[in-house]
C-alpha cells in the first residue's frame, strides 16, 4: 500500500526551512555600499522582494533609490533612513550597515551573490505555488474542476518564471 507524502508545514519541528541565504544577501548589500557601480549593475535583475530577510529587501531598496538618483548609497548616507527601523534596531542600529561593508572581498563574488538571491527567491515562489497546488489538490468539494486547477498552476509557474518569484 502506498504511504502519503508527508507535506512540511510551518509549525512542524521537521519542516523543511524555506531556500534563502542571509549571508549572500549580507554580502551583497555590502558590495553595493562599498561600490554603487556594483548596484547599478544587479538593479535590472533584483527587487526588495527577492530578499528572504525583509530588512535586507529595505535596505536594497534605499540603495537602488539613492542609486537612480545618482545619489552616493554608503552606512553613512543610509544611516538616517533606518534610524527608527525596529528591525535594524534588534541588529545594533544603523551600525548594522557598516558592519554589512565589513569584507571588502565581497565585491569579487558580488554579481553571483545577486544570482543567488533571485535564484532563491524563485525557489520560494516555488514552494509556494507547490503548497497552493497541493491545497487546491485536496480540495474535493462538488464545484472542483480539475481541468482549471492544472490551468491555474501553469499559470502560476509562468508568472514564477517571468517575475523571478515577487
Amino acid at each position: 500500500m502506498a504511504q502519503p507524502i508527508p507535506f512540511p508545514t510551518p509549525e512542524a519541528p521537521e519542516g523543511l526551512q524555506l531556500p534563502q541565504n542571509i549571508e549572500a544577501e549580507a554580502a551583497l548589500l555590502g558590495a553595493m555600499m562599498i561600490d554603487n557601480r556594483v548596484a547599478e549593475d544587479v538593479l535590472q535583475k533584483l527587487r526588495p522582494e527577492h530578499f528572504f530577510e525583509p530588512l535586507h529587501g529595505r535596505i536594497y531598496d534605499m540603495i537602488a533609490t539613492m542609486v537612480g538618483d545618482n545619489r552616493l548609497a554608503t552606512p553613512v548616507t543610509l544611516r538616517p533612513l533606518f534610524v527608527n527601523d525596529a528591525a535594524m534596531k534588534e541588529l545594533g542600529g544603523p551600525a548594522y550597515l557598516a558592519q554589512l561593508t565589513g569584507n571588502p572581498a565581497s565585491l569579487i563574488g558580488a554579481r553571483a551573490f545577486a544570482d543567488q538571491v533571485y535564484d532563491l527567491a524563485v525557489l520560494r515562489a516555488l514552494v509556494t505555488v507547490g503548497r497552493d497546488l497541493v491545497d487546491s489538490a485536496l480540495d474535493t468539494s462538488e464545484d472542483i474542476n480539475p481541468a482549471k486547477q492544472i490551468e491555474k498552476a501553469e499559470l502560476k509557474l509562468y508568472e514564477v518564471a517571468e517575475t523571478g518569484g515577487e
